[in-house]
């Protein structure tokens, strides 16, 4: 292996921080932002963090992302005309597909989940360009690619919105970080996954296998 591309690095580290902000702040969740938060170098991202950990609590997520809160977090609650059976396991589909298992037991449809699963995939795709596998790696980037058109355009904007008006300091900087990286929503005509949805005899040729060395970045500890 060849050394891993630092800036793609740097993408999974943010996108596990991002992950984090939006995830509910129980159990480990204040030491996986202590350890991710040296890795990040956008000022933006830095400053959220710093302030999650003085301001996160279970009481306030739970009051903003909570059933009946004012910003939903799944992506479900900004579509319409879409079955939710059929959006959750086009998800589960892509995920499996990548060997993505989110340790959060949130919806896939979840924002903090699919932010973790960018994570992963830009590991995999630093993994796979140090290891020489440009097909791996391109699949990687459609992977990514895909994601962020899709889905998280579909709650990047709206989420970040509402948290101007009532999120806490922490919770509107991780909104302009993830707007800043996903850009405003664009119109969703098909859920066609040309590649990566089951059923694609070449959909079972993943990005390659995960690292046999576990990653702080994209998996939480057990």
């Amino acid at each position: 292996m060849t050394e891993a591309p630092r800036p793609l690095l740097q993408g999974a580290a943010e996108w596990r921080l991002l992950s984090l902000l939006f995830e509910y702040p129980a159990g480990d969740w204040r030491r996986h932002v202590e350890a991710v938060t040296p890795e990040i170098s956008d000022p933006l991202l830095t400053e959220a963090a710093t302030a999650a950990l003085e301001q996160a609590a279970e009481g306030i997520h739970h009051s903003i992302f909570g059933p009946g809160g004012p910003v939903p977090p799944r992506e479900a609650s900004y579509l319409t005309g879409i079955q939710l059976g059929y959006l959750l396991a086009e998800l589960s589909d892509l995920y499996q597909n990548f060997g993505y298992h989110p340790s959060s037991t949130e919806s896939p449809d979840h924002l903090s989940v699919q932010a973790g699963f960018l994570a992963f995939l830009q590991f995999k795709l630093a993994f796979e360009t140090a290891s020489g596998n440009p097909d791996h790696a391109a699949l990687c980037q459609q992977g990514i690619d895909y994601l962020l058109k899709e889905h998280l355009s579909q709650l990047a904007e709206p989420v970040a919105a509402a948290l101007e008006s009532v999120g806490p300091p922490y919770l509107v900087l991780a909104g302009r970080a993830l707007l800043a990286r996903v850009g405003p929503a664009e119109p969703r005509p098909g859920l066609a996954i040309p590649g990566l949805v089951a059923g694609d005899e070449e959909a079972e040729i993943t990005c390659g296998a995960a690292p046999s060395v576990p990653d702080p970045l994209v998996q939480l500890p057990t």
